[in-house]
């Protein structure tokens, strides 16, 4: 006869345990203070139903006029701080930045080739610290003027493509980001839309996003099991798709590297000179082609650079078609600031970057395109080191900001 008293024992000592915990939460719960309000939270869901699971930063942007400017909530395992005024913004992620500056860590990182973001890195490691290094040397304030006369370049190329063919405006808003990103990142331009190294790294950085929004990440992180079946299984749809990240991921890495390594050798065989740009520069500025760590950090920088680069231009087309959209509602604030501009440049030649300082209306127009309709609602999300108290409110250690 089968003894069960083994199983009871276990059942028995699982109980026994998730009680303790549980007493044990409850306990510091009352010892502590009060976290910020918000909406309820249910066993194991949390707060998700009291959200919109499409455009959750609308909901919670409504429950600010009922619990305040500061809001917990719980997506599943996940607690989250959402911040919804700038004084409160100010005062966690400025003036306490040493706490609110980390970056929350996950299992969807490492399966889904996220491992080497830097925007994702946990905070102050050595990792991070050499990325920053080689971004801090090609894109810090001081050098952005150096990459304007190649944008201009680009952009007039871009304007004469929509004389040219004005119904594929779309297509040549994507080869002027592509080509300029290129050129800087890795040091030649693109033949066509559909170059090859642009379809690698637009094809990860899809397949990244989609693996790292909320939800799918919500899930994940609950149910870590999912990651673990084997990809034939029924159903595995989380697995298989970490299978095909990690692998596009691999190849944004190293297919642009091992192209860029070849158009190095062809302009020493015609004793010509690469173009400056991240991975040139970086390589002999560090002595990568010395130092494993070094080219391989540089891979991986020069891959997220194009990534994000890729990104921005994205958040920037959608930024395009908010003000075309404000323009066509408010054709009077149209006309102001193309006043705005001939009264400045005239009419017979384009507006540059030294244009800017004397042209007060068109930057109030772009700051408030930028206001009305942000395009990234909820930025990349922080994370607390430990924990905190503000305006009488506890902070848990390890809490999601954003």
């Amino acid at each position: 006869m089968l003894d069960i008293r083994p199983v009871l024992y276990l059942v028995a000592s699982a109980f026994v345990l998730a009680s303790v915990n549980w007493c044990r939460k409850q306990w510091e719960n009352r010892s502590r203070l009060p976290l910020p309000p918000g909406p309820p939270c249910l066993p194991i869901l949390g707060s998700i139903l009291s959200l919109d699971p499409v455009r959750p930063w609308l909901s919670f942007n409504a429950l600010r006029f009922t619990y305040g400017d500061i809001i917990y909530a719980r997506l599943l395992t996940r607690p989250v701080v959402v911040v919804n005024s700038e004084k409160v913004a100010r005062d966690l992620f400025e003036l306490r930045s040493t706490i609110y500056s980390d970056r929350p860590q996950s299992i969807v990182y490492e399966a889904f080739a996220l491992d080497f973001s830097i925007p994702l890195f946990p905070y102050g490691d050595s990792r991070w610290r050499l990325h920053r290094r080689i971004f801090h040397q090609q894109f810090r304030q001081a050098a952005i003027y150096t990459y304007y006369g190649d944008l201009l370049r680009s952009t007039h190329k871009m304007l004469f493509s929509f004389l040219q063919d004005p119904h594929n405006y779309t297509s040549h808003i994507q080869m002027f980001t592509s080509s300029f990103i290129l050129s800087i990142v890795y040091g030649y331009q693109p033949t066509s839309k559909d170059d090859h190294v642009v379809r690698i790294i637009l094809k990860y950085m899809e397949l990244a996003v989609a693996a790292g929004g909320p939800g799918a990440a919500m899930v994940m992180e609950t149910f870590p099991f999912l990651l673990q079946l084997p990809v034939w299984f029924p159903g595995a749809t989380f697995k298989r798709a970490s299978v095909e990240c990690h692998q596009a991921g691999q190849d944004a890495k190293e297919i642009p590297f091992q192209d860029y390594n070849g158009l190095t050798q062809n302009h020493s065989q015609s004793s010509g000179q690469m173009p400056p740009c991240l991975v040139a520069d970086t390589m002999n500025r560090m002595s990568g082609f010395e130092n494993e760590v070094v080219e391989a950090a540089i891979k991986e920088a020069a891959c997220i650079a194009f990534g994000v680069m890729i990104l921005g231009s994205a958040q920037t087309s959608g930024t395009i078609l908010v003000f075309l959209l404000a323009m066509i509602l408010h054709p009077e604030v149209q006309a102001k600031a193309q006043a705005d501009i001939d009264r400045v440049v005239g009419k017979d030649r384009l507006p540059d970057f030294n244009d800017r300082p004397t042209l007060p209306y068109v930057e109030a127009v772009l700051r408030e395109t930028l206001r009305w309709h942000p395009v990234l609602p909820f930025g990349v999300p922080h994370a607390t080191t430990t924990s905190d108290i503000y305006n009488g409110y506890f902070i848990p250690k390890g809490s999601y900001h954003c």
